[in-house]
């Protein structure tokens, strides 16, 4: 009984370290066929998720069995207490299964905190000018600017990386109030990171492509950094 539920909590504790270390872990779980899994995910991971998986089910179901195999009263008694702690941890299971992505968000949250420094590499020579026309910086390479000349939107022809793992800039909008909005491809992007001025904070907007951002959710990474994620 205690080495199920050893494996139980253990299972439990590593997806949701799982949840909140791996940037692929949302893509795995929202993957809803095959094709997908072996485009965007790959087969190990998914292999492996669906193992320990597994062990917490079958795990779980032995903690069921041994709770309703005695046949004593002081059997019985003990079951009871079992079953609460059974019911307790699969209410626990179910909220795992309902938050994930809020516990994913968080664990992005922390790791771009830790890559304040290479995005300030990229805004603050944009802060300091930001450019009227096409060209070319250091930091961030060619790029185009729209719409022309007015632009607040920088389409980058060359990606910067902004971490050892594959997270890059693709394009680049500056809003009115000077706030600076990168947006993040790669296996740890699809979200937006934003340096905003005291008094501005993120919102939804419209980009110099034309294109609507109807933002979802905002946490702060500090130094007036945020992580930002749009509909």
């Amino acid at each position: 009984m205690n080495r199920l539920w050893a494996i139980q909590c253990s299972t439990f504790i590593a997806i949701t370290a799982w949840a909140a270390t791996d940037p692929m872990f949302e893509s795995m779980i929202r993957s809803r066929s095959l094709a997908v899994i072996s485009s965007d995910v790959s087969w190990f991971r998914a292999a492996l998720f669906l193992l320990v998986l597994a062990v917490a089910v079958v795990s779980l179901i032995g903690l069921l069995s041994r709770c309703f195999g005695g046949q004593s009263s002081l059997a019985r008694h003990r079951s009871i207490g079992q079953l609460l702690a059974i019911t307790t941890m699969t209410a626990v299971w179910c909220s795992l299964a309902i938050h994930h992505d809020a516990i994913a968000w968080q664990g992005k949250r922390m790791r771009f905190a830790n890559r304040i420094d290479q995005l300030e590499a990229i805004a603050a020579p944009l802060r300091q000018d930001w450019p009227r026309h096409d060209g070319e910086l250091a930091r961030i390479g060619p790029f185009m600017a729209y719409p022309f000349g007015r632009p607040t939107t920088l389409v980058l022809l060359q990606t910067p990386q902004v971490a050892s793992e594959a997270v890059y800039v693709s394009a680049i909008e500056r809003s009115p109030d000077g706030a600076i909005k990168l947006q993040l491809t790669g296996t740890d992007g699809g979200d937006w990171a934003q340096w905003h001025p005291p008094g501005s904070v993120p919102s939804s907007f419209t980009g110099g492509l034309a294109e609507s951002y109807k933002m979802s959710s905002a946490t702060t990474i500090g130094d007036g950094w945020y992580l930002v994620r749009y509909q």
